[in-house]
C-alpha cells in the first residue's frame, strides 16, 4: 500500500499536517526497524512513552511520526498530531484492512482462538494469498500492526484478537470490518477484567455485530442465541449440538482426531477432539467461501500450531504433552480427556499449574479441577502453585502419588526424582507459571527408544 501524507491524514480524519504528496516507506512502532522515509508511531504505556525516542527515529531515518497532540516538533520529522496514538494505530491499520480485495476473518474466544486462527488461514491459503497474525499478537497493538504488515499482494486477512477488559473485542471489529466474525467459545477466563461468565460472553459477542456472517462454537448455548442477535447469518459448528458436525469423529491413538465431513476424510493434525471442534468451525467458513473442500481437509493434516499448545513431544521413551500457553477450567478437561486417551497401559504424570485470572472464583475453580485430576488416577499428580492447596486436601486419597511446588523451578527435581522415564507427562498452566521451566529436569529423565 502507497501511504502518501494524503491518505496518513485521511485515515486519522486530520484535515492539514503535512504536505499531501509526502510518500512513506513503511510504518512502524519500533525505532529498531524504522527504515529510510517511513512513518514511526509513538505509543505510551505505564512503563513506557515513545516520544522520547523521537530523536532517534528521526536519525534512523524515519520522516514522520505519529504524536500525541501538544508535542514539540522533532527535527527532520513531519508530525500528525492525534488524541491517542494506540487509536490511530488502529486507524491506519483499517485503511490498510480496506484495500484487502478477499475474505477478512476475525476469531475470538477464550479457548483455541490461535489453534482456530492458524487451521483457518492453512484453508484459506488453499486459494489466497493469506496473512495472518504471528504467534498470538492479538492485543490492541498487535492486531494492528499485523494487519500494517500485510505484504502488498495479500489477499485475505486472518486475525486473531483477544481481549482481558471489556470493550477491547469492539475496537477490533471496527479496525477490522470482517465479513467473518468468528467465536470459538464464551467460557469462563480473564475474570479479573470482565467480572463474570456474562461479561466474558458480551465481550466475545461483540466482534459479531453487524458482520454479514458470524460462525459461532456451541458452549455455552447462550453465544449462537446472542450472536443471532447481532449478526447478519449465523452458523454454529462443533461436533454435536450444531448446524454443522461430522458425520464421524474419532480420537486416533496418536491423538490426532480424524473427521469425516462432507464426504471427506482427514486429519487435524492438532491432538484432543477439542481440535476437532475448532476444525469444524474453519470447515464452515471454507465450505461459505466456496473453497476446495478436499484441499482444506489436507491443509488441516498439515497445520503446524505454535509450541505450548497441547504439544506432543516425544523424547525416547518419554511422551510429554505440553500446554504451559494457557489454562482455564474448560481447557483443563479438554487436557484432563487428552491424557485419558493417551494414557492407555502407560504410567501417568500432570503436572497442573495455576490457572490465573479467575477472580473471585480462583479457589473454586481450581477445587473443582482438582477433583476431576484425582479422578483420572494418575501414577503422580503435581501440583504446582494454587493447584497445591486444592489438590492438598485430596492428600489422604492421593497418598505418595501427590507431590505439591509453591513454583515451577521447585517441581522439575521433585517430578524428575519420581520418573521412570517411559511415562506420559502433562503439563498444564497458565502462561504466567511458565511450567515448561521442568521441561529440562523431566526430558533428562527419558529412556532411549527401544
Amino acid at each position: 500500500m502507497r501511504w502518501t501524507a494524503a491518505v496518513v491524514m485521511d485515515a486519522l480524519g486530520l484535515q492539514n499536517g503535512a504536505d499531501p504528496g509526502i510518500v512513506f516507506t513503511g510504518i512502524s512502532t519500533d525505532t529498531r526497524r524504522l527504515g529510510p522515509g517511513s512513518l514511526f508511531v509513538a505509543l505510551a504505556g505505564e512503563r513506557f512513552d515513545a516520544h522520547t525516542l523521537l530523536p532517534e527515529a528521526a536519525m534512523r531515518g524515519a520522516a514522520g511520526a505519529v504524536v500525541r497532540e501538544g508535542t514539540p516538533p522533532t527535527a527532520g520529522l513531519v508530525l500528525f498530531q492525534v488524541p491517542d496514538t494506540v487509536r490511530a494505530l488502529g486507524k491506519l491499520a483499517a485503511a490498510r484492512r480496506r484495500a484487502v480485495p478477499g475474505p477478512v476473518v476475525a476469531i475470538t474466544g477464550t479457548n483455541g482462538k490461535t489453534s482456530t486462527k492458524e487451521m483457518m488461514a492453512a484453508a484459506l491459503r488453499t486459494r489466497y494469498r493469506t496473512h495472518t497474525t504471528p504467534a498470538n499478537q492479538n492485543n490492541l497493538v498487535g492486531v494492528p500492526l499485523t494487519v500494517l504488515e500485510a505484504p502488498d499482494d495479500t489477499e485475505a486477512l486472518v486475525i486473531e484478537a483477544g481481549a482481558s477488559l471489556p470493550g477491547e473485542i469492539s475496537r477490533f471489529r471496527e479496525m477490522l470490518s470482517p465479513e467473518i466474525a468468528v467465536v470459538t467459545n464464551a467460557v469462563e477466563g480473564h475474570l479479573e477484567g470482565f467480572g463474570s461468565s456474562g461479561g466474558v460472553l458480551a465481550e466475545k459477542l461483540s466482534l459479531t455485530d453487524g458482520v454479514p456472517l458470524a460462525v459461532v462454537g456451541v458452549d455455552p448455548p447462550a453465544l449462537a442465541r446472542g450472536a443471532r442477535d447481532r449478526a447478519q447469518g449465523v452458523i454454529t459448528a462443533g461436533l454435536d449440538g450444531a448446524d454443522l458436525v461430522p458425520d464421524h469423529a474419532t480420537l486416533g491413538e496418536d491423538g490426532l482426531p480424524r473427521l469425516e465431513v462432507d464426504g471427506v476424510c482427514f486429519t487435524v493434525a492438532a491432538a484432543g477432539m477439542h481440535q476437532a471442534g475448532n476444525a469444524m468451525l474453519v470447515w464452515a467458513v471454507a465450505r461459505e467461501l466456496g473453497l476446495d473442500l478436499h484441499a482444506v481437509g489436507e491443509a488441516l493434516g498439515a497445520v503446524v500450531l505454535p509450541g505450548g499448545r497441547v504439544e506432543l513431544q516425544e523424547h525416547g521413551r518419554l511422551t510429554i504433552l505440553n500446554d504451559c500457553y494457557n489454562a482455564n477450567p474448560q481447557s483443563f478437561r479438554a487436557v484432563i480427556a487428552l491424557a485419558r486417551a493417551l494414557r492407555r497401559d502407560r504410567r501417568l504424570v500432570v503436572v497442573a499449574g495455576t490457572m490465573r485470572e479467575l477472580g473471585d472464583l480462583e479457589v473454586r475453580r481450581h477445587a473443582e479441577v482438582a477433583a476431576d485430576l484425582v479422578a483420572l488416577e494418575a501414577d503422580l499428580v503435581v501440583g504446582v502453585g494454587a493447584f497445591g492447596p486444592a489438590l492438598g486436601r485430596h492428600a489422604g486419597t492421593l497418598g505418595d502419588r501427590l507431590v505439591v511446588a509453591a513454583e515451577a523451578p521447585d517441581a522439575g527435581p521433585l517430578v524428575a526424582a519420581r520418573l521412570r522415564g517411559d511415562e506420559l507427562v502433562v503439563l498444564k498452566a497458565s502462561r504466567g507459571v511458565a511450567l515448561e521451566r521442568i521441561l529440562p529436569d523431566i526430558i533428562s529423565r527419558a529412556l532411549p527408544a527401544d
